[in-house]
């Protein structure tokens, strides 16, 4: 049978061009995702990629070839779009030298492209020249993304779901099943068109995919538009107001080797929080690493502490901050962030969590009794890195609902909240993006951080260095977020919702949905093309 003129273009490519093709189609994809959300640039890249895969699937060795295509397409991705990572090698270049920062980014870009690698060889020793190869192709990258998410400590970085601007009506549908439920159905829907070029098959069959996924999408947008039309509107006085701020330093800055550096960075968070006395705000959030430890560590310095008492007033202060305990002849360090309240300016410490998911590399170095030989240390510059804490848990806040915390990387983990009986009534994410340079890296982690609001049904507070700092309501909508010039945003809480279909039942809801799909495998008609 004839292959069509797409086909026949593909099957005439060299090698390289081929491999070109998939590393331009894997930049394309990344302008899917923020801050650009450039939507149907994923979805054509998506469908570039299926027929890079039929031109793979007619090779002598069908499965390196495609093993071949998944590996270019991830780097042309990844490297794109986790660029961004070089920025951290500048922080301190006299530790790592700032040409650290290409090959870090080509090391992660090749770990995370093995994955897509993988997926698109396991795609094509199923691989059928007719339809039933999107559901296949579908079904198996969508794994081998949960796997990414959860292997190794995971880095579900870049998930198909994130194409679809956080707060809008497609995004409702992670209330429902979550950012990988929505990461299934997004590569479903986009690699569909891929049937236009199916020479073989009747119009009616071609354009029959498309039209399909067009009304799937309407429908998820009809009833996400839905969802937030019937949203419950938010009283006056029934939720504190909050106030996210920053100091302004930039990462380099802040870390300054200053006898008075902690007391100057102070004063800029204090700056940024307002006088107590004109200050509206219920609770203050400083975030991730607010006070850098140069020549004391924050919680262990009382006349420090007093003069945090004394500008935050009776508020209640959540920063990010480092600290340390004894463990008999070591000391362990913590990625913590402290919940501080107090009465006429007389602090108090009343909670501290723990992070509990660590960047590799980052925070901790992994075979650390190893690589310490070879003279490398984690970024962060403490020792071994940072030990994890317990699980994210409910914290009280006073004059505030109960919060549950989660710390810079940890916001990209959907299901890391409480739940249940524990579930909070918000959550507080504190972040130092400040590490990730003024590029697209502070955007996409944003992206993330608000899904995380609209999969659990509760407003976040985001506080972020270098980033941007939020009020975020339980839709992932944006109430207050800063500007450029400004180094807070003050809003009052949103109501949280009822606890999500995904919440109780989202990880159930993604196996049904997967099974759906992938028996499409065995049903759909075969015609060849």
């Amino acid at each position: 049978m004839t292959a069509s003129r797409i086909h026949q273009w593909f099957d005439a490519r060299t090698p390289w061009q081929r491999r070109f093709l998939a590393i331009g189609a894997g930049a394309l994809a990344t302008l899917g995702h923020a801050p650009f959300q450039w939507t149907p640039l994923y979805a054509l890249a998506l469908v570039v990629l299926v027929w890079l895969l039929d031109s793979a699937h007619a090779k002598p060795k069908p499965i390196r070839a495609a093993f071949g295509a998944g590996l270019w397409f991830g780097l042309g991705h990844f490297s794109t779009g986790v660029y961004w990572i070089s920025s951290a090698f500048l922080v301190d270049s006299d530790a790592w030298g700032p040409l650290w920062g290409a090959p870090a980014v080509l090391g992660l870009a090749l770990v995370l492209a093995l994955f897509w690698a993988f997926g698109c060889a396991l795609a094509m020793a199923v691989w059928t020249r007719d339809l039933r190869r999107i559901a296949s192709f579908a079904a198996i990258i969508f794994i081998t993304e949960w796997l990414r998410g959860h292997l190794f400590g995971g880095l579900p970085w870049l998930l198909p779901a994130y194409v679809w601007t956080p707060g809008e009506p497609v995004s409702q549908m992670a209330a429902l099943i979550g950012a990988y439920g929505l990461s299934l159905i997004t590569l479903f829907l986009f690699a569909a068109p891929a049937a236009l070029a199916d020479a073989g098959a009747g119009a009616g069959r071609r354009f029959a995919p498309l039209i399909v996924a067009g009304l799937c999408i309407g429908l998820m947008w009809g009833w996400g538009a839905q969802r937030i039309a019937s949203a419950p509107i938010d009283l006056p006085g029934a939720q504190p107001i909050v106030r996210v701020a920053d100091s302004g330093l930039g990462q380099a800055e802040k870390w300054q080797s200053r006898t008075d550096q902690e007391w100057r960075v102070l004063q800029r968070y204090l700056d940024a929080s307002g006088p107590p006395r004109d200050s509206r705000a219920a609770v203050v959030i400083w975030p991730e690493g607010a006070i850098p430890v140069v020549n004391f560590y924050m919680l262990e310095n009382p006349e420090f502490l007093d003069a945090v008492g004394q500008g935050m007033g009776d508020r209640v202060l959540i920063a990010g901050l480092t600290r340390r305990e004894p463990r008999g002849d070591e000391v362990a360090h913590f990625n913590s962030a402290a919940v501080i309240d107090g009465v006429s300016g007389v602090p108090r410490l009343s909670q501290i969590y723990d992070k509990h998911r660590l960047v590799p590399f980052g925070e901790f170095i992994p075979l650390w009794s190893l690589v310490s030989t070879l003279n490398i240390a984690p970024l962060q510059r403490i020792g071994a890195g940072f030990e994890a804490g317990a699980p994210p848990m409910r914290l009280v806040i006073p004059d505030a609902p109960p919060a549950a915390v989660l710390i810079c990387y940890e916001a990209i983990f959907p299901g890391l909240t409480p739940r249940g009986a524990d579930r909070p009534g918000w959550i507080v994410s504190v972040t130092n993006d400040a590490w990730f340079g003024n590029g697209t890296g502070p955007w996409q982690h944003y992206a993330m951080a608000r899904y995380r609001a609209i999969e659990e049904g509760l407003p976040m507070a985001r506080a972020a260095s270098g980033g941007i700092s939020a009020i975020i309501d339980p839709f992932g909508r944006v109430v207050r977020e800063t500007r450029a010039g400004v180094l807070y945003a003050e809003a009052q809480l949103p109501n949280a919702l009822a606890e999500t279909v995904y919440a109780r039942w989202g990880l159930s809801l993604i196996a049904f949905l997967l099974v759906i799909i992938a028996s499409l495998r065995l049903v759909l008609p075969s015609r060849s093309f």
